[in-house]
């Protein structure tokens, strides 16, 4: 029997309506629930098997490689959910309803606000972007807060990139009806246009209220720019941001308020709703201590005394009023939690402090010291620097407690937290450990955060293990002979898994300068060095440097040899994306080899494991492959159905390369099976990325439209003649379209 009180309590918890509202797209397994949210895969499997419980969702299990598969969706037809912009409502029987509020990030609780009519009424009318900029504490998320009390609420850290930005706001406007921006990073693009196209379209048709706290933290300059993109763009919904320093963000759609300390009568006001009666000499002097600054009038009026004697200055007043009043339990909290920039959550206080943390906590959250924020609790900047100031604590020993709780969670933002706060505790062997650990564990911050990851990379860029990362980053931009540089640098300074990374990175860098010579001699070093560790992640590097050399070599056995032993290693890891692509790259290599049903049967596997996993890019390319496959065995209808799929996902990711790949092979396959209505359009869709991109294949779009126009005897020519013109400096590409032609119909009259 259904049970409304647990199912609202499920849906009253905010990670819970996170996953199901991803689940109303498609289905998913665990581990990607995990990537997409940074949580860790224990606690979104708990989660999950929680709402099964409730029938609120439905898994099946899915065999793929010899192993069970647990897959979820959501079910919605034994009870009767309906997914509103922000809330969700649960009705269980005729009478009974639910409503639960979406809460991606909590906005801070408001509990007491006086004056600010003005500064309201211009922010709630305002169209675009809006900026609130001031002193700290002068009230600028209070103010946000109170204006907008259930918007999308984001806190900067000054740890995140606009990558990761990106991500939560795709989190988001997915929540909320527009998915296609979270797809499209899940797809891995990252074209900055693109993301700020996807970002601009989703707030307007949404009519998303987003609010950005503490701007000033943002170390990307792309934020900047994203914002003075969106403030002339959006009309319907709206950005604020709260910041101590005003932005140039240009003046087009942007409202700039400068936000200021209360007036005398407002922060009379805020002392009355205080319940604290004074003489007015007591407010004269209240209000010359503190120019009407909220958080400082809210310390004073927490104080036992309103205003002491000779407390001329902030200073005098927070250390001999407040700070030394302190017991010591409350002054041993402040002191660690002052010693972060950022919010912290409960369990993290818990595992700092070492004892229970509630009555000191709650003591200094009454007298205005420490603020909440959602489920997390920071101490305000200009108190936590005042308490730096007059401190002892040992910060290297917290910081280290901090790095070691972090880790627990084992996802990459978690991660990244660590390796900040490891980088203050200044231990070269913590930063080795860690860097170890992404190796083997956390592989994907290198692709998803990389100019996060490099700038706290860059505060240590002279410790060897940090310069082998910035070399792996530089890789994949393809900056090889600076990785080169940096991994030669890092080599005589670690141990030996180490200098297996280096040698199998520098094959790989000079593998792709052509330099096969100096290639093949790092992989004999990695061989040597691996032989003697014998390490399943070092072997595994090995062996995908090894296919990778084989196959730029021609030597196919050699390649498909390796390869195999790439998949029996990465099986025994348990990596299921990684698996999926070396099953792609087997496939690729029986392909290359002629043996085509082969390939095809490990391109099929890829895609079960990609479909199993919810890994959409994956299952996708999959497609991609399968089409490429079944087109060298001439089973064009199959081709064409393969391609379709991938070149529609690939448009909507607006990766344009793999989705001209895609419709070049459907292209072909249309006009062999006579479907010439599907051909033209294919064609069309090629030209018009032709474009806008110049990208080359993407011209033979206009030969495939002439040989639908030619097929339908109708005038080809113009097309042909501007296909041929825009493929002049690649003739081998010209000739090889007609040859893919020559395959399906008589080209002696169509040239």
């Amino acid at each position: 029997m259904l049970e409304p009180s647990k199912i609202f309590k499920a849906l009253s918890n905010p990670i819970n309506l996170k996953i199901l509202t991803l689940l109303r797209s498609s289905s998913f397994h665990p581990r990607e629930l995990a990537r997409i949210l940074n949580r860790d895969e224990t606690d979104i499997s708990r989660r999950l098997r929680q709402l099964e419980r409730l029938g609120l969702i439905k898994g099946k299990w899915e065999r793929v490689d010899g192993k069970n598969v647990r897959v979820y969706s959501l079910k919605v037809s034994e009870i009767r959910i309906f997914m509103h912009p922000t809330k969700l409502e649960v009705k269980v029987g005729e009478n009974e309803s639910y409503e639960a509020p979406i809460e991606w990030e909590s906005s801070p609780r408001v509990e007491v606000f006086v004056g600010r009519k003005r500064e309201l009424s211009i922010i709630r009318n305002a169209k675009g972007v809006v900026v609130i900029y001031g002193i700290a504490g002068i009230g600028k998320t209070s103010l946000a807060a109170k204006a907008f009390p259930n918007a999308y609420w984001y806190n900067v850290t000054g740890l995140e990139d606009f990558k990761y930005f990106a991500w939560q706001l795709g989190l988001f406007l997915s929540s909320i009806g527009f998915e296609d921006l979270l797809e499209y990073l899940r797809g891995g693009g990252n074209n900055e246009n693109d993301i700020f196209k996807l970002i601009t379209e989703g707030i307007e048709k949404t009519g998303a209220i987003i609010i950005i706290d503490d701007f000033h933290k943002f170390q990307d300059e792309k934020v900047n720019y994203l914002l003075s993109y969106l403030a002339p763009r959006i009309k319907k919904g709206k950005v604020i941001i709260t910041t101590r320093i005003r932005p140039n963000l240009g003046n087009e759609g942007v409202t700039y308020v400068n936000l200021k300390g209360l007036n005398p009568e407002e922060a009379y006001s805020l002392a009355r709703e205080k319940e604290k009666s004074m003489t007015p000499e007591e407010f004269a002097k209240l209000y010359k201590l503190t120019f009407g600054h909220p958080l400082m009038l809210n310390l004073i009026l927490e104080s036992s005394e309103i205003l002491a004697t000779g407390k001329d200055t902030v200073f005098n007043f927070l250390f001999e009023e407040v700070y030394q009043m302190l017991n010591e339990e409350e002054k041993d909290l402040l002191s660690i939690l002052s010693l972060f920039d950022e919010p912290i959550e409960y369990e993290g206080i818990k595992f700092l402090y070492d004892r229970n943390p509630f009555v000191p906590l709650y003591s200094l959250m009454k007298k205005g010291l420490i603020e909440k924020k959602g489920e997390k609790y920071f101490v305000h900047d200009m108190v936590r620097e005042f308490v730096r100031e007059v401190s002892n604590q040992e910060e290297k020993e917290v910081y280290l407690r901090h790095v070691n709780f972090l880790l627990k969670s084992k996802t990459p933002i978690n991660f990244l937290r660590a390796f900040k706060y490891a980088i203050k505790v200044g231990s070269s062997e913590l930063i080795r450990n860690l860097v170890e650990l992404r190796v083997k564990e956390f592989y994907r911050i290198i692709v998803d955060f990389p100019r996060m990851y490099q700038r706290l990379l860059m505060e240590v860029e002279d410790n060897p293990y940090a310069k082998i990362e910035i070399a792996i980053i530089e890789v994949q931009r393809g900056l090889f002979e600076k990785a080169i540089k940096l991994l030669k640098e890092a080599e005589p300074y670690v141990d030996e898994f180490f200098k297996c990374e280096i040698y199998s990175w520098l094959a790989d860098a000079y593998m792709e300068l052509e330099n096969l010579e100096k290639a093949e001699r790092y992989l004999k070093k990695t061989k040597e060095i691996v032989e003697k560790i014998n390490d399943m992640y070092a072997w595994f590097s090995y062996y995908a440097e090894k296919t990778k050399y084989e196959y730029y070599k021609e030597n196919s056995r050699e390649a498909l040899k390796s390869a195999l032993k790439e998949l029996e290693i990465i099986r025994k890891i348990g990596d299921p994306e990684k698996e999926g692509l070396v099953l792609l790259h087997v496939g690729d290599i029986y392909l290359h080899m002629g043996n085509y049903e082969k390939g095809i049967s490990y391109y099929q596997e890829a895609l079960k494991m990609a479909k199993a996993y919810g890994i959409k890019f994956l299952e996708h390319i999959s497609y991609m492959e399968l089409a490429k496959g079944y087109y060298q065995l001439k089973l064009y209808e199959k081709a064409s159905e393969y391609s379709e799929k991938a070149a529609n996902y690939f448009l909507m990711i607006r990766n344009y390369r793999r989705a001209t790949d895609a419709m070049a092979y459907g292209s072909v396959s249309y006009i062999a099976t006579k479907n010439l209505e599907k051909a033209e359009k294919f064609a069309k869709e090629m030209i018009r990325i032709a474009q806008s991109t110049d990208y080359p294949l993407a011209w033979a779009g206009y030969i495939f439209l002439a040989a639908v126009d030619f097929l339908k005897g109708d005038d080809w020519r113009e097309d042909y003649n501007l296909g041929k013109a825009h493929l002049k400096e690649y003739p081998w590409l010209f000739e090889a379209v007609l040859d893919e032609l020559k395959k399906v119909f008589d080209l002696s009259n169509f040239k």
